[in-house]
């Protein structure tokens, strides 16, 4: 009985010690670590506008080529460049561009879910949406 006891409080002790807990946490696959070292964020309203569109474009193309499980990648990327947009647009501009990039995060959670659930006609009625919100935007950074 005392050589159990010892053996597990000596287990306990190794495992307090250097920090192991039994558990793996979940981590990113290669290709979403490649995507994020690759996303570089711009400095200019017009570089992350410029990007936003490259962006938006590879999103058309995903969604056109029904690879729905790609669209969350696109789509984040879109609301990542937007989110930098606030702090860089003129003080009049900030509110109505705030308004925009939260739309923009909203439609970046539903176009996920669509394209998880390889729902590709809400898929595309999302990107439509997302079309409307990216022209407003426009307007409002000029």
């Amino acid at each position: 009985m005392k050589t159990n006891k010892l053996i597990t409080i000596g287990a306990c002790a190794v495992f307090a010690i250097t920090g192991f807990t039994g558990l793996t946490l979940p981590t990113a696959s290669a290709e979403e670590m490649k995507m994020e070292e690759k996303m570089v964020m711009p400095e200019t309203v017009d570089g992350i506008m410029d990007a936003i569109h490259k962006a938006h474009g590879e999103l058309a193309d995903v969604v056109k080529s029904k690879k729905l499980e790609d669209v969350h990648h696109k789509a984040f990327a879109i609301r990542d460049l937007a989110n930098t947009l606030p702090v860089k647009v003129a003080a009049d501009k900030k509110a109505r561009v705030e308004g925009s990039v939260k739309n923009i995060a909203k439609l970046a959670e539903d176009l996920d879910k669509t394209g998880d659930d390889k729902d590709q006609a809400a898929t595309e009625s999302n990107l439509k949406k997302l079309d409307g919100v990216l022209m407003i935007l426009m307007k409002q950074v000029k």
